[in-house]
């Protein structure tokens, strides 16, 4: 017995520490960051964002109307079935005395009459109908021509609206990277200003510098802390912004995987014009509204011309007294027929001629508008591209800057604690290599949109 209640102790004593540890995990894979790389949060957008769903409903919606519009083509089949029942039936009348003659009715006697019930107290009826259009003048296939190009299109609009969340999903994802860059550039002033004024107070106390030395640096050093807790509030906002890009909770603890990296590219303008009129999703889509307008041109037209099609009807019915009567094969009588029917319209009012014309006016606002996109992709592809081209140049440029900035800090450094320089002028070139290293960051970050820029504008990967 007491190996029994030892036992199950320690059963008892094994699931409770398998509990505390699959808590605890749990409890530490809800505390820590999730981590995301520029692909997983363009996959994360574009599952999460509204604008999206609702482009893909719309592509659900006009794949639908093709199945609608492929069913016109079908026959249609319908059923029926009905019960009557007369509460009185209708009587006809008889005068037997003028049918028999005058020998037939004794004298005196009064006239003799019949009556005969008209139908049946019950009627049971039963029918199959069915319809299919032989020829409508290209009215059903036009039609249906019509929602596979506009299905078409919606998936053209999908793509659009998921080029414009990768645009802003990598916009936001590089702008956490940049501002983070930006604190670690703001840190490291900190630090260099702290050891200027451990210096200065070095100096001061072997009287080699005033209070006054010391003074401006400690006034330095309360600046560029200011400006640290403003870069770190501005780290949080960027990270808010980019949560909320991807579709993301805000309370969500993220940290993001990823560098900025420079990859040299050369591009002619004319090629990356080429790429845009052949991949922007907005020209295709306007290409194939266009098609859509054309069909329905040609649908409007047919609105007054022949139609073709073919009826069969089948019907089945029963006369009977009783509801046992009903089965019994004897009293159940069918009919059926076939009717080619042609229609002609005659005479519509002009509403045909104003429908065509609607149609038209239609068409040429699609191919106005397209003009207009084709030089507003033009105006964008060639704005990207000045863009890209002058932060190239200037990445150069501030590339070269800190290294300048960075030998002259080090050598300002060396001759202020030599007693060779003041210290405003030790500052001056903290300064110069603090802003030539948020230069460089700005401009590398710039470089990376304007290629994301010059992708969404040509609707192309470049790199």
């Amino acid at each position: 017995m007491v190996v029994q209640i030892i036992s199950r102790l320690a059963f008892l004593s094994f699931i409770a520490f398998l509990l505390v540890n699959i808590a605890g995990t749990v409890m530490a894979q809800q505390s820590s960051p999730a981590t995301l790389t520029i692909d997983e949060s363009i996959a994360t957008a574009l599952a999460n964002n509204l604008s999206v769903k609702s482009a893909e409903e719309k592509v659900k919606v006009a794949e639908q109307k093709i199945n609608e519009a492929r069913a016109s083509m079908m026959p249609s089949i319908s059923g029926s079935g009905s019960y009557t029942y007369m509460g009185k039936l209708p009587q006809m009348q008889f005068d037997l005395s003028k049918l028999l003659g005058a020998t037939g009715t004794p004298q005196g006697a009064p006239p003799a009459s019949a009556s005969i019930p008209l139908g049946n107290k019950d009627t049971y009826n039963a029918g199959i109908s069915a319809q299919q259009p032989l020829f409508t003048w290209g009215k059903i296939h036009n039609a249906y021509t019509l929602t596979k190009i506009s299905y078409e299109a919606e998936k053209q609009g999908l793509e659009s609206v998921k080029q414009q969340v990768i645009f802003d999903t990598t916009k936001a994802f590089y702008g956490v990277l940049l501002t983070d860059q930006l604190v670690k550039v703001t840190q490291m002033a900190v630090d260099q200003v702290q050891a200027h004024t451990k210096t200065a107070q070095d100096l001061v106390d072997a009287g080699m510098a005033t209070n006054f030395d010391l003074l401006r640096a400690k006034v330095q050093l309360a600046n560029i802390k200011s400006q640290l807790i403003k870069m770190q509030n501005l780290l949080k906002l960027s990270k808010d912004l980019f949560k909320n890009t991807i579709g993301m909770n805000l309370d969500a603890d993220i940290t993001l995987k990823g560098e900025f990296t420079y990859k040299p590219m050369e591009i002619e303008i004319d090629k990356l014009l080429d790429l845009a009129k052949n991949n922007r999703p907005e020209i295709k889509q306007l290409e194939l509204q266009e098609k859509v307008g054309e069909k329905a041109v040609s649908l409007a037209k047919a609105g007054d011309k022949p139609n073709v099609a073919l009826a069969y009807n089948y019907s089945y019915t029963s006369y009977a007294d009783t509801l046992n009567k009903v089965f019994k094969s004897d009293n159940w009588n069918n009919t059926w027929s076939v009717t080619l029917a042609l229609s002609v319209p005659i005479f519509d009012g002009l509403a045909t001629r104003s429908r065509v014309k609607q149609a038209k006016s239609a068409v040429s606002q699609i191919q106005i508008g397209k003009e207009q996109l084709l030089n507003g992709v033009s105006l964008d592809v060639r704005s990207s591209y000045m863009s890209f081209q002058e932060a190239k140049e200037l990445l150069k440029v501030q590339e070269e800057t800190v290294q300048q900035a960075q030998e002259s800090l080090r050598i300002a450094n060396l001759r202020y604690k030599n007693g060779m320089i003041t210290s405003v002028e030790l500052m001056d070139t903290e300064l110069a290599f603090t802003q030539a290293q948020t230069n460089y960051s700005n401009a590398l970050n710039d470089y990376v949109i304007a290629i994301a820029k010059l992708e969404k504008a040509t609707a192309s990967k470049l790199n």
